[in-house]
């Protein structure tokens, strides 16, 4: 009698599930609605917040911040989806709130030249591409660098931490429990990294570099030359492996 009853109970909760989706017209692989506006900036310090959904900064053109949207799911319902720049602050947000089923946003933002950026992204992270100023980004989800060339800040969380083909003379890079990957196309004046529990591995052109190599569980290793130099390289984590690679 108990496995009649449960198996009566399995199938209308199918049942009931079944009816809830469709009424509520719950869309498990939506479609994308794209969208875009430019807004004018000035100069000086820009920042961009996303709530929800990934992040591309691309270079862009003087007095203008171009954005690039794609929403959906609720989040391509009619105001479900805001952007807004004032103050210097540029914010884009998708609600995604109470949803069962597929909901989600993603942006492309091409940046004015010249101005110095700090970017707040959320779970789904944040990609530099080919960016010349200065960036400070935060993150809970992954952050990714290709080709930048102006100072990097580079904050995670759990998610991976990469760079490739970097010309930044000065990168610095915390984050709990990701893992740390730069690659350097030029030789960098200034790295520092400190992941609390994932590994690092740093790859510099070959040169003269002062390298100090810590892990206190993992494993530490280092092609770099340790010397006297003005260029520094500093990667430490608590239970991550070390790697200073010479390409």
């Amino acid at each position: 009698m108990r496995r009649i009853l449960g198996a009566m109970a399995a199938a209308s909760a199918v049942a009931v599930l079944a009816t809830v989706t469709s009424g509520c017209g719950v869309e498990l692989d939506a479609k994308e609605v794209h969208d875009s506006h430019a807004f004018t900036h000035a100069g000086g310090q820009l920042t961009v917040r996303s709530s929800t959904g990934g992040l591309r900064i691309l270079p862009g053109e003087p007095g203008a911040v171009r954005v690039e949207r794609w929403v959906r799911g609720k989040a391509a319902g009619e105001g479900n989806a805001s952007w807004s720049l004032k103050d210097g602050v540029l914010r884009l947000g998708a609600d995604c709130t109470m949803v069962f089923g597929d909901c989600g946003a993603r942006y492309h933002v091409r940046v004015p030249p010249g101005v110095r950026l700090v970017v707040e992204g959320s779970e789904e992270g944040v990609i530099l591409q080919d960016l010349a100023q200065d960036a400070d980004v935060s993150s809970h989800g992954p952050i990714k660098a290709y080709g930048a060339s102006g100072r990097l800040r580079l904050n995670g969380d759990h998610g991976l931490v990469e760079g490739e083909r970097l010309k930044s003379a000065s990168v610095r890079v915390r984050t709990r429990a990701g893992a740390v990957r730069l690659a350097f196309a030029m030789p960098p004046s200034q790295v520092d990294v400190v992941s609390d529990h994932g590994y690092v591995r740093t790859t510099v052109p070959k040169g003269a570099y002062r390298v100090t190599a810590q892990s206190r569980y993992g494993d530490e290793r280092s092609e770099v030359e340790d010397v006297r130099s003005e260029r520094t390289i500093v990667a430490k984590s608590t239970s991550g492996n070390i790697d200073v690679l010479a390409r």
